[in-house]
């Protein structure tokens, strides 16, 4: 049987805990945070009548949900620059993808840097100028982590939409 000091059972049980902490700390943060933005997200989505039917979040930072019956899409971005948006499907034409990239050269070497990308509302109603909707800010994140299959995928699932 193997014997164990009781000092150095406290001691090891102390730096056990004390490492584990900023990552039970950081844990119950991140939660707090994801559960105030779904609430946030949701009470703008029953305030505008709409059920999305559909929905995805990424980075903590952004949400969208597409009402299906309805044909309405609801956008979320939190942060800084909040931003709240319902667009209503049926008065759109078009979605597209609106990218901002720089071309870096390092050394002999070309790098091209994505800055920027959104999806671009064009409405039926030429007056109404279009809606850019951000799913990638070069600015706030420092490397791409999926955004632009994100982009690809919403604007599939929302051109399938405007076709019914």
């Amino acid at each position: 049987m193997i014997s164990i000091d009781p000092i150095t059972l406290a001691v090891s049980s102390f730096a056990m805990m004390a490492s584990a902490s900023p990552f039970i700390y950081y844990s119950y943060k991140l939660k707090k945070i994801r559960n105030e933005n779904l609430a946030t997200f949701e009470e703008f989505s029953t305030s505008n009548n709409v059920i999305p039917t559909l929905h995805e979040r990424w980075r903590n930072h952004y949400h969208l949900g597409l009402d299906s019956q309805f044909k309405k899409l609801i956008y979320h971005r939190f942060g800084s620059y909040p931003e709240q948006s319902v667009i209503d499907l049926k008065e759109v034409n078009k979605v597209s993808i609106q990218e901002k990239i720089r071309r870096v050269q390092v050394g002999n070497e070309k790098r091209y840097i994505l800055d920027f990308l959104a999806l671009q509302f064009h409405f039926k109603d030429i007056s109404h100028s279009p809606k850019t909707i951000e799913i990638y800010d070069g600015e706030l994140f420092t490397s791409v982590a999926g955004e632009r299959g994100i982009a690809e995928k919403w604007q599939k699932i929302l051109e399938n939409n405007l076709k019914d």
